[in-house]
């Protein structure tokens, strides 16, 4: 019994396809998906119908006959044969050419939604948030242990290790998927993270789609934390893409978007520093440049100069004062003697005045004293030490006591004592108005006179 290879057997089967003519002239249609354009110029894709799909491939000399772009949902129609590629052992559709065929069920779906929220204004420049450039926290939501979300911390780390990551793991695909990818996203918005990132990695339109579902978009658009999507490769789109405030290519260029890198953090600091050493010194130089200049400037060597022609004004000014207080004063001096002058006028004439009055009240006195009207032979007659001015006041046998003419001598006394009082006053009263005419010589100043009856 002979054992084959793997090798061997691959390439029987290989053979049988190869020479089946149904399979070396095959036309057939469907919808492209899992579409991967490789750099070599060859393009991969998936052409699939409801309950089926094969592996494609078209060669890079067929693909670049093609008159339109291939884009994922897009349903075409193919020309090709089926062969085996050994290595693999996986039989796929080499495809010849290719042409459209309207526009797939997805695809058609996904351009209806993205066009109704793009008339709502869902993915307006305005509304888009910005993203934090230093963030102290960050919430990724991803497949708990697929690539992306490993991709995005490994990348967070090395650019900012400061910032706290945290994962919230989601389906990524599945039906309805879509609907704990909102619940956990409307959590982790009200936590207050500075940035969140949802990705996962490529696939197929279908591997996608519970991205391009509208809850999910309106529910993205509502967040008030900015979001970065980072869902599938370059080539990937969808509407989670157009209504996040930022749309990464792919979930570690998200990580890339969301930090700041230490290195160039470092670089950026050093070059600042740089620059303000620079900066500084410059200044220092010029200001110093400018100190010389006016150290030597004339005025500065010269100061007196600056404040001469101000000495010379104040010394005039000076003279002009002196002058005019000599003014004044003469001025005032004399009007201070004339005022003295009449001062002493007034004063002697209230003397007068006064020497007068006090004359005339004497006198008038004098005539009023009982002792004239005794002096003429009258007696003052009193009974009980009352003055007895009618002789209806006496009774027979009343002892009376009669006072003539001649003064006692302590009557005598007593007026002697009124006189010196009196002299004792005047003296008083010239002495004051002496000390207010000397007061008012030495102040300068005037003051009205009023003299006391």
């Amino acid at each position: 019994m002979k054992y084959l290879s793997v090798y061997a057997l691959n390439r029987y089967i290989k053979n049988q396809f190869d020479q089946d003519v149904n399979l070396q002239n095959i036309y057939i249609k469907g919808e492209i998906s899992n579409y991967r354009p490789h750099p070599s110029g060859h393009i991969y894709f998936t052409l699939k119908d409801e309950h089926a799909k094969i592996n494609s491939i078209m060669f890079a000399s067929f693909a670049k006959k093609l008159k339109f772009q291939l884009e994922n949902g897009m349903q075409v129609l193919i020309h090709g044969y089926v062969s085996v590629y050994e290595a693999s052992g996986q039989y796929q559709l080499y495809v010849q050419s290719m042409q459209k065929d309207g526009i797939g069920l997805l695809h058609e779906r996904y351009e209806m939604l993205k066009k109704q929220l793009e008339q709502e204004g869902l993915f307006d420049i305005s509304h888009k948030k910005d993203i934090p450039s230093y963030p102290k926290s960050i919430a990724v939501l991803s497949a708990k242990q697929g690539a992306a979300v490993q991709d995005i911390v490994r990348t967070i780390h090395l650019r900012f290790p400061i910032v706290r990551v945290f994962v919230f793991p989601i389906p990524v695909q599945g039906k309805e998927a879509y609907k704990k990818i909102v619940e956990v996203l409307r959590s982790v918005d009200k936590i207050g993270f500075d940035t969140i990132i949802i990705a996962r990695g490529g696939g197929s339109i279908e591997d996608l789609w519970n991205f391009n579902e509208e809850d999910l978009a309106r529910c993205i658009y509502a967040c008030q934390t900015p979001i970065i999507s980072g869902i599938g490769h370059e080539t990937d789109f969808t509407i989670c893409d157009f209504v996040s405030d930022y749309r990464a290519v792919t979930p570690t260029a998200a990580a890339i978007k969301a930090t700041p890198d230490k290195m160039e953090m470092s670089r950026q600091i050093n070059q600042l520093n740089e620059q303000l050493i620079y900066r500084m010194n410059q200044y220092l130089i010029s200001k110093k440049i400018c100190l010389d200049r006016l150290q030597k400037s004339y005025y500065l060597t010269n100061a007196e100069i600056l404040y001469s022609n101000e000495i010379l004004r104040l010394m005039n000014l000076s003279d002009h004062l002196s002058h005019y207080l000599k003014i004044f004063e003469m001025n005032n001096r004399q009007l201070l003697n004339d005022n003295i002058n009449l001062l002493q006028q007034n004063f002697i004439k209230l003397l007068k005045n006064k020497q007068n009055t006090l004359q005339q009240n004497i006198i008038s006195l004098d005539a009023l004293s009982p002792l004239k009207v005794m002096q003429r032979g009258y007696v003052l007659i009193h009974h009980q030490n009352t003055m007895i001015k009618s002789s209806s006041l006496l009774n027979k046998d009343d002892e009376i006591d009669s006072k003539f003419y001649e003064i006692p001598l302590e009557d005598s006394i007593s007026l002697f004592q009124e006189g010196i009082q009196l002299s004792q006053y005047c003296d008083k009263k010239l002495k004051t108005i002496q000390a207010q005419v000397a007061q008012i010589y030495e102040n300068g100043q005037l003051k009205d006179f009023q003299g006391e009856e």
